[in-house]
């Protein structure tokens, strides 16, 4: 290559350049297209490029088209009475470090505690506790992690006996940036309440049931938010309509007082259930609930059984006899073919964090965390590893709050 040609060559690639640069509609054409990770570094290069991107009805276009698939895991824990953010885990980085994103910390620092209450396709609710030494009020918001954007959210107006139970969030930013809260309620009869708040109106009550189910781990999949529970029937709230429906659940095992539920999520637009299986606490049964929502059927076995020898804390021995009376693991997450078409489980286990491919079963270690770390202080008890209502599955999103 000549000299003379190299210096066309580059001359070509500046008048690009300088052309784009000139024409905020072909930069913005080439932003729309690219991560919320490499949008919130290019707010920095120059004040157009910050200007196009703090946009909202940009930042609107380019959740509407982004991808919801999950990018990593939030893990939470309890201890003393107060939530703390462990990690941010990322699936597509080869090793992950402990802790989390600067702008993360600068916002839970801004506050005596933070509490996660509910996350859905990138948007968060919190519960925050003011900063004042002498104040104790909770101030309830909508956070997004990727831009640390947030909004405060006012409580409905319940009677002073009342208790929150949980707060869960519908949001699709393929359909619009407005969102919905559904508060759930514990009355002093013992019956739960559903208020909805939504971000154009007010809080307004919307059903009461009876009955105990993961309020707190609701799943929202084409607007309607789903619950399970240990011992009854599944139910859903279908945002649209406001209204409490029963839906198709699980059987409960023979000789099982109720069923013992390891996972409860959605992946690639399906609902999923993961539990136990009655022959052994290794063998996993994944539920998928059918496309018409009619049944759920076993979709994987997976049997974790070989992973014991691998990772021997694992396996609880009864002291003496050295009789193996339980393990040590909890899943984090289902992903089912939404990243590299990869069928996966993310697992917690004494002393680290893996990904576990159940089609070919190899396994990627992901985070690596001391055991005394691991001791988490729960409500007086110490566990080993995290449990799946810790972990919320994150999806970077650029919508505003």
């Amino acid at each position: 290559m000549t000299e003379n040609f190299k210096q066309m060559i580059s001359e070509s690639s500046f008048w690009q350049a300088e052309k784009i640069a000139g024409s905020d509609d072909l930069l913005r054409e080439i932003l729309i297209h690219l991560p919320v990770s490499s949008l919130a570094c290019f707010r920095c290069v120059s004040r157009q490029w910050l200007s196009i991107i703090s946009d909202p009805d940009f930042r609107q276009l380019h959740s509407r088209q982004s991808s919801t698939a999950t990018t990593g895991l939030f893990l939470f824990r309890k201890s003393d009475k107060m939530y703390h953010l462990d990690h941010l885990l990322n699936f597509s980085k080869t090793t992950n470090k402990k802790g989390v994103p600067y702008n993360i910390s600068t916002f839970i620092e801004r506050f005596k505690s933070v509490e996660p209450m509910h996350y859905c396709n990138g948007r968060e609710v919190v519960s925050n506790k003011s900063p004042q030494v002498d104040n104790d009020e909770v101030i309830y918001c909508v956070y997004n992690p990727c831009t640390n954007g947030y909004t405060n959210v006012p409580l409905p107006e319940i009677d002073g006996d009342d208790e929150i139970v949980s707060m869960n969030l519908g949001f699709d930013p393929s359909k619009s940036s407005n969102y919905k809260i559904v508060c759930i309620v514990r009355d002093k009869l013992g019956l739960f309440r559903f208020f909805t708040f939504s971000s154009d109106a007010t809080w307004k009550e919307s059903g009461r049931v009876r009955g105990e189910f993961y309020y707190g781990r609701g799943v929202f999949l084409n607007g309607v938010i789903y619950f399970v529970s240990k011992h009854s029937h599944f139910m859903s709230f279908v945002l649209d309509n406001e209204s409490l429906e029963i839906v198709p659940c699980t059987s409960v095992p023979e000789r099982r007082s109720g069923r013992k539920i390891k996972y409860f999520g959605e992946s690639a637009g399906k609902l999923h259930v993961i539990e136990e299986n009655v022959l052994r606490p290794t063998l996993l049964n994944v539920f998928e609930l059918e496309k018409d929502y009619s049944k759920w059927f076993v979709k994987y076995v997976v049997d974790l059984d070989d992973l014991t020898r691998l990772f021997p804390l694992m396996v609880i021995n009864e002291p003496e006899s050295l009789d193996v009376i339980g393990y040590h693991f909890d899943v984090l997450c289902f992903i089912d073919g939404e990243k590299e078409g990869k069928t996966m489980l993310v697992l917690s286990l004494p002393e680290k964090m893996i990904s576990y491919d159940i089609k070919n079963m190899s396994i990627k270690e992901l985070l690596k965390v001391p055991l005394e770390e691991l001791h988490l202080s729960m409500e007086g008890f110490l566990v080993y590893n995290y449990k799946w209502y810790h972990a919320y599955k994150h999806v970077e999103t650029f919508a505003l709050v």
